[in-house]
């Protein structure tokens, strides 16, 4: 069976050249932060620190899933297949099975009741503007008060104290379901897992149809069925192989503490919101717990772009549209932005931005002929310009669903849990009807495939 650790891919990490270990003392409220960003800057890879500042026996990871490679060591494959198999393995979820608790290296340590204290977890200052630390690597785990079906979801917190911290939960299903337990005057039991293999973190971010257990979904991308064992305090069940985990409750009363500003995955310092308050019951933890500090903005949007790349290479096939490639790129946060090349037939252009416009958080489109290499910038730009007739190759949509940290959308003006509209832009980029393909021949020098320049040097 698949070793489902966080700590078998940073051994993977680690023996490919991927990670750097400090042995140094580092302290998460300091200095932590701005070096696990500069090793990544520097030198393109990931961060293991052993000697914490004031966390005796603790060691924290950063900068983990930064990249494409990073990814596909992650999966077991190359750096070229990796969105294909993300595509091909979700279509097989693999239901998740229970082991006791002997057999949970996450039950180790049990602390419950006053014992259970999160300022004693290394959680980092991330961003110069915050106003202290977050948890920002925990996947929620909730149940459906009607159906019992799990779902599983990325939230941040702002750690507010030994026994609470905020929660930001968007207008998604975990809101969906948060609401049904409002309705019916309760709070919602939570699980928020710290520390899981990669495909579980890939999985909480894939947006997959209502009433599917994302933790399935993981079990199909590793290739193994997700190991879980029951909650202490709660009726969830849990990755029994991670690293950390936080049993609690939202509790039902609604948007109920300022919370905020945060380093946004947008690259930008949020404001300040209103958002619910997560209350700890209990932490279990391993006996030397390794905390995963996802770091805003770099972390979150390489884990977002495979997932999203993915479920557009889903909506093009859907759409009947062949398509050659995909890229979601990073610069603009990894999901907001799909750029694809396709095999056109007539008016496919215009089908293919319909269905990548339809993938969740998608705000812009651009569908390419597959003569463009959609990683080349200068590419991009050439279709732009010389296959694009802004009066009849741009798509919008009005009153889209949005975020909070997209500024365009004027969050402000929405009030206390206003929800946000945005527009949706595609550009048909291709080659337009009726235009034959000969008129885009590129130039190239004279006798370049006759001449080797080395017989010259």
């Amino acid at each position: 069976m698949t070793d489902q650790s966080i700590r078998s891919y940073l051994a993977t990490l680690e023996a490919n050249d991927e990670l750097v270990r400090f042995e140094r003392p580092v302290d998460p409220k300091s200095n932590l932060t701005a070096i696990g960003w500069k090793t990544y800057d520097r030198l393109g890879k990931a961060s293991l620190f052993t000697n914490l500042v004031g966390y005796q026996g603790w060691t924290v990871a950063n900068q983990i899933i930064t990249d494409r490679r990073k990814w596909a060591l992650a999966l077991g494959v190359g750096e070229d297949d990796v969105v294909k198999t993300f595509n091909d393995r979700v279509r097989t979820p693999l239901p998740t099975f229970e082991v006791g608790r002997d057999a949970a290296p996450v039950k180790q340590i049990i602390e419950i009741g006053g014992d259970a204290d999160l300022t004693r977890i290394p959680a980092a200052w991330t961003s110069q503007d915050d106003p202290g630390p977050y948890f920002a690597s925990g996947m929620a785990i909730i149940k459906d008060p009607e159906t019992g079906v799990r779902n599983m979801s990325i939230h941040r917190q702002q750690v507010l104290g030994p026994d609470r911290t905020g929660y930001l939960i968007c207008p998604r299903q975990a809101l969906r379901i948060y609401q049904k337990y409002q309705a019916l005057g309760r709070p919602m039991p939570v699980a928020i897992t710290i520390g899981a293999h990669p495909a579980v973190y890939f999985a909480s971010s894939y947006t997959a149809a209502y009433g599917t257990d994302e933790l399935t979904v993981a079990g199909a991308l590793m290739g193994d069925p997700v190991r879980m064992v029951a909650c202490e305090t709660v009726d969830l069940e849990v990755p029994a192989d991670a690293e950390i985990v936080l049993e609690g409750e939202i509790l039902p009363i609604g948007w109920t503490a300022d919370e905020g500003p945060f380093g946004e995955f947008s690259q930008i310092s949020g404001d300040v919101k209103w958002n619910p308050i997560f209350r700890v019951r209990c932490i279990t933890r391993r006996r030397k717990p390794i905390f995963y500090m996802l770091q805003m903005p770099w972390e979150n949007n390489w884990l977002s772009a495979p997932v999203t790349e993915a479920a557009g290479l889903q909506a093009l096939r859907v759409a009947s549209v062949e398509p050659v490639a995909i890229r979601a790129p990073v610069g603009s946060c990894g999901y907001w932005t799909l750029i694809a090349s396709i095999r056109k037939r007539p008016g496919e252009g215009k089908n293919a931005l319909l269905a990548l416009l339809s993938v969740a958080e998608v705000k812009l489109a651009i569908v390419t002929d597959d003569d463009i290499d959609i990683n080349d910038p200068d590419d991009i730009d050439w279709a732009l310009t010389f296959r694009v007739q802004a009066d009849q190759d741009l798509i919008t949509v009005s009153g889209a669903r949005g975020k909070h940290v997209d500024p365009s959308i004027r969050a402000w003006e929405l009030g206390q849990g206003g929800l946000p509209l945005t527009a949706k832009l595609g550009i048909d980029a291709t080659i337009p009807e009726g235009i034959p393909r000969w008129l885009y021949k590129r130039i190239e020098p004279f006798g370049k495939d006759r001449v080797k320049l080395e017989d010259y040097l």
